[in-house]
């Protein structure tokens, strides 16, 4: 895991978004003294989802109605809805 300040994260945002990506990269943002968190890329994410949900799960997703996006947690497309 490369580990970056949220400072030094911020002046290389482009090129760590594109070794999550390409090199499939872990990267943990410190921001102190705040919580940090991870960057990894959407395959490696629903890779571990995919991993980690019981088989049973998957039967009741397909009969269930789809969750409105305003009741998913962390479901924003947009950066303005966060602010």
């Amino acid at each position: 895991m490369l580990n970056f300040s949220y400072e030094d994260a911020l002046k290389n945002f482009s090129s760590l978004v594109d070794n999550v990506v390409t090199e499939h990269a872990v990267v943990s943002v410190s921001r102190s003294p705040k919580e940090s968190v991870v960057m990894l890329s959407k395959d490696d994410y629903d890779s571990i989802r995919q991993s980690s949900v019981p088989a049973s799960a998957h039967a009741s997703w397909s009969s269930s109605p789809a969750p409105r996006a305003s009741l998913v947690p962390h479901s924003h497309n947009s950066l303005d809805d966060w602010f």
